[in-house]
């Protein structure tokens, strides 16, 4: 197996998370580009905080910090911009909001369009994290932060794909956290907006530990973008309609 592959050649494959088995996951996860620039911040960081290092005990502070900020951070950005319906309105975010999150709803199994983009995810992990760090412990303490944020972030990458995956979970946990995902996906989107737990959506009252504690939205596959919606913001429709006929015909295997 080639572990280096490149974004154009990853994205030639044909990733359908309901087709995929879980070592067919494991190889495509590991051949992403983007985890394989995390991996190497995970490393970087780690070099950088025991070089700097002045605190053991502030150092892991900042290494919990960083995690602890991850599900807070998912659960504003996911709800609040993921799911807020101003990006589509501009020319400028639609393609964005297309790209990270409309045809993740529409298409829940290709996997090209589940894993996020350094684009979106670095800022935050170095502008959010890097600062909370260097408030606890320096220099030591931003690399500290943003090792926890990156590692945090990949161990939600996998567990996501594996929430979408054509397998039954043995870990009770896992099947616990797909569930939910599964129900925010095909019953209600207005609600269980974490990916490996729930904290905060219980703590702001958007959680439902079963579909029928909530009723079933009629926008769970669109987020609200409907055909009426699209004759005045038309951007996203017109991007949607344009992709090349091997690319509908893929996802239309994946929806």
């Amino acid at each position: 197996m080639r572990l280096f592959i490149g974004y154009k050649a990853w994205k030639e494959e044909e990733y359908l998370l309901n087709r995929m088995t879980f070592d067919d996951l494991v190889k495509a996860y590991v051949t992403y580009p983007a985890i394989q620039v995390y991996a190497l911040i995970i490393v970087v960081a780690l070099i950088v905080g025991i070089a700097t290092l002045t605190s053991i005990p502030l150092f892991l502070l900042a290494v919990g910090a960083g995690a602890l900020m991850f599900p807070i951070s998912w659960y504003i950005v996911h709800r609040f911009i993921l799911h807020g319906s101003w990006m589509y309105k501009t020319p400028y975010l639609a393609r964005l909001w297309k790209r990270v999150h409309y045809d993740h709803h529409r298409f829940p199994n290709d996997l090209s369009v589940l894993f996020g983009g350094l684009h979106t995810t670095l800022p935050t992990i170095i502008f959010v994290a890097g600062p909370l760090g260097y408030l606890i412990n320096g220099v030591s303490g931003a690399a500290g932060a943003i090792l926890g944020t990156v590692v945090m972030t990949c161990y939600t990458e996998f567990l996501h794909a594996g929430q979408h995956l054509a397998f039954e979970p043995k870990s009770k946990f896992w099947k616990t956290i797909k569930a939910r995902h599964l129900a925010h996906h095909f019953h209600n989107e207005n609600g269980n907006y974490g990916i490996a737990e729930f904290f905060w959506d219980r703590v702001f009252g958007t959680f439902y530990a079963k579909t029928e504690d909530a009723p079933r939205s009629a926008t769970a596959r669109n987020l609200g973008y409907t055909d009426e919606t699209a004759v005045k913001y038309p951007w996203v429709k017109e991007m949607t309609d344009a992709e090349p006929e091997n690319k509908r015909s893929m996802r239309s295997r994946a929806a």
